[in-house]
């Protein structure tokens, strides 16, 4: 949130300043200098991010505001006895940090065509275009892989498959929008993410989320 400060992570410093995200994947050493004011979240997930990238994301303003106001929604929701509420404030972190940091991470230019960066290319593109109407069909065809190999390295790379990913993409923009753009309809929100049928779009959202956008959009009021 300020300051400026160096963390050690697995074998290596980092310089970690204000507007920046650190990701640490479960089982790393790491340790840190003088605390910084910060928002710290712990998550229950083997692999936040891909081994290969960059732990430390720097955000602009309007994007740390976001992740922040995320954060303290979560907070919030937390402090509730509604267990609905705790529900969504891990989905908060889950599906909605994960967007920011996906986007931001960077990945060595020198690296080959490893299997973690097949993945890593499928994810930048699902998360480039996630707001249109893909599937991953669209994803194998731009990357000239069939989608039995696809599935088979995002599971044992990501521990999930490519299209839960594409349906959590397309949650945690939902959240994003419903947080920051509460005018729009359930129908614009559906449509902003790449899904055109409203009602499959209620039952995803639910599915993911734990709570219907309906009841999101009630519990962030109350929050």
């Amino acid at each position: 949130m300020d300051g400026h400060g160096r963390y050690f992570i697995k074998d290596n410093y980092f310089n970690v300043t204000k507007n920046d995200v650190v990701v640490i994947n479960a089982g790393r050493l790491h340790s840190e200098g003088a605390i910084l004011p910060s928002l710290c979240i712990g998550i229950k997930t083997p692999m936040i991010i891909d081994p290969i990238a960059s732990p430390v994301s720097h955000f602009s303003d309007e994007d740390f505001s976001v992740i922040t106001q995320i954060g303290a929604l979560a907070f919030n929701l937390l402090k509730k006895e509604d267990l609905a509420a705790h529900q969504l404030a891990n989905n908060l972190i889950i599906e909605s940090f994960l967007p920011y940091f996906n986007r931001k991470i960077t990945i060595n230019e020198h690296l080959k065509k490893t299997t973690s960066f097949i993945v890593q290319r499928a994810k930048s593109y699902i998360d480039n275009n996630f707001h249109d109407s893909i599937n991953i069909a669209n994803v194998c065809d731009n990357l000239s892989i069939s989608h039995t190999y696809l599935d088979r390295q995002f599971q044992e790379n990501m521990e999930i498959t490519p299209i839960k990913y594409l349906m959590s993409r397309r949650v945690g923009e939902a959240q994003r929008l419903l947080i920051n753009e509460p005018q729009l309809s359930l129908t614009q929100v559906s449509m902003k993410v790449g899904i055109n049928n409203v009602n499959y779009f209620q039952r995803i959202f639910k599915n993911f989320a734990g709570v219907s956008p309906q009841k999101f959009r009630t519990l962030l009021i109350t929050a």
